[in-house]
């Protein structure tokens, strides 16, 4: 009898051995101490080495007879810089005025040497050309009358002119009832 109370017990204590392995199994402190985990390497710490960069060659050739010297612009380049206004800084260093370095090569690289001059004549003759919108319709809704003025206003003589006109009614004093609501 003893033999079989001994194996029972044998049994019951693996049995709550192996209970007890299973259920720290799902900590994850005893799960990395005993190897368990997954250890994936981090992807944002893989880095990629730049490739070989091979120096230019330093064998240059002579010059051959009779070939087009290399420091002179072809035609195409020099069109450009006819159409296009060439290097920034001739054109900010010819520009007259009292600007910063700064701006002079800003108002260089906007292209301030291809400004019309004229554009502003130009603009004042579209200006009259340009049909406007019909004076009495304005007049009647700024509610003024039709005569065009000249543009300025002399605060004092508006003041007096608007001094006859009646103020609008002032708004009726509640008497604080339920039927104000209405």
């Amino acid at each position: 009898m003893r033999s079989s109370t001994k194996r029972s017990s044998t049994l019951a204590g693996t049995g709550v051995i192996l209970a007890a392995l299973v259920t720290l199994t799902g900590c994850q402190s005893l799960r990395e101490s005993a190897g368990l985990t997954k250890a994936s390497p981090d992807e944002f710490a893989v880095t990629t080495k730049a490739p070989l960069v091979i120096p230019p060659g330093f064998n240059l050739m002579p010059p051959t007879p009779g070939a087009a010297p290399t420091n002179i612009p072809d035609s195409s380049t020099a069109a450009n810089t006819a159409l296009f206004g060439g290097d920034n800084t001739t054109v900010a260093a010819n520009l007259t005025g009292n600007y910063s370095a700064g701006e002079r090569m800003l108002l260089a690289s906007v292209g301030v040497n291809r400004a019309d001059p004229g554009i502003r004549q130009r603009l004042q003759s579209d200006r009259g050309a340009m049909q406007g919108a019909e004076a009495s319709f304005t007049a009647r809704l700024l509610g003024t009358p039709a005569t065009p003025g000249s543009g300025t206003i002399n605060a004092d003589a508006e003041f007096e002119r608007r001094r006859g006109v009646t103020p609008p009614p002032a708004p009726r004093a509640s008497s604080g009832g339920w039927f104000d609501w209405f």
